[in-house]
């Protein structure tokens, strides 16, 4: 783990997400703000991040024992979402949507920023959170992820061939191409104008704080009503038990720093917005979805530098 004082950059994000929350509590920005700043991200300043990120470092070879041990925390906590609901008593579509939501992290909406801010560009950490944004949240979700909605739930509108509109989809995302334009010019490689050079880090920079800022903006509390105690647990997985796993996965793999520490930090990064989609779109709970995705976001505040400091302690 790099020196300095990394909690405090965790809170520094953080305490923009509060800021977000003040604005929406004060009548001063909202879902369509919150909608606005998220288009930005995904669509300019991501891909101008992940574009400074790649061409500097690439994706060295430790990155893939950090996707094998995520993916193996993404699939243990799918079934530990779904048998948690289950023993809770929840229907079938509310399982689906657990076993969604307490799996699939939001690895490149707030997994790289916060790798980002607590390593920097530099070296394998910033390429390893990409590869596993890439491979273990959106490839897999729209495969795997979808599969289990449409099993779970109603159904929804998953034709024949929505998994394979979703690929597609998954594939020309900005995200993806910005990764092959990334790995081409580190590659090849390809010298850039200077001033296009700093256009990208300055777009990139922007990312955490539109990211933690619109979080803040979109953030509806009154989601969480009436079902405390399934919540919880569904966030417990989330939180707590999917770092756990990925965290043994590492030490497994014989995995090394800071490639391990990525795959432990990606795995406990709150639910993915993108599954709450997914689920609602398959039949499956779609507000029992939401809501855990505002639960683990507010409860990521204490468990993330958690994380950080067993990190520090245990990690070889």
């Amino acid at each position: 783990m790099p020196s300095g004082d990394l909690i405090s950059q965790l809170l520094a994000l953080f305490a923009v997400l509060g800021v977000g929350v003040l604005l929406r509590a004060l009548g001063r920005g909202g879902q369509v703000d919150a909608a606005a700043l998220n288009r930005l991200v995904i669509d300019v300043t991501t891909p101008a991040l992940i574009v400074s990120v790649l061409r500097r470092s690439g994706i060295g070879h430790g990155a893939w024992g950090a996707v094998a041990a995520s993916m193996i925390a993404l699939l243990a906590c799918a079934l530990a979402g779904i048998a948690v609901a289950r023993a809770l008593g929840l229907p079938r579509a509310a399982q689906g949507a657990a076993g969604l939501v307490g799996s699939f992290s939001n690895t490149g909406f707030l997994g790289v920023p916060v790798v980002l801010a607590l390593y920097g560009r530099a070296g394998d950490a910033a390429g390893t959170a990409i590869l596993v944004d890439s491979i273990v949240t959106t490839l897999m979700l729209w495969t795997f992820g979808v599969a289990l909605a449409a099993r779970m739930g109603a159904g929804g509108d998953a034709g024949g061939d929505a998994g394979a509109r979703g690929l597609l989809r998954v594939l020309l995302h900005p995200n993806v191409l910005s990764i092959a334009a990334g790995l081409a010019l580190h590659a090849l490689p390809i010298p850039l104008p200077t001033w296009v050079e700093r256009a990208l880090d300055a777009l990139g920079s922007a990312t955490p704080t539109l990211v933690f800022l619109a979080l803040g903006l979109s953030l509806d509390l009154r989601s969480l009503r009436g079902r405390v105690r399934p919540l919880v647990a569904v966030a417990s997985v989330k939180l707590l038990l999917a770092p756990a796993i990925a965290l043994g996965a590492a030490i497994a793999l014989g995995l090394q720093r800071p490639v391990s520490e990525v795959a432990v930090l990606q795995s406990a990064m709150p639910t993915s917005m993108v599954s709450v989609i997914v689920a609602a779109r398959y039949g499956c709970d779609g507000q029992f979805a939401a809501a855990t995705a505002v639960v683990t976001t507010l409860g990521a505040l204490a468990t993330l530098p958690m994380v950080v400091e067993v990190l520090r302690r245990i990690v070889p």
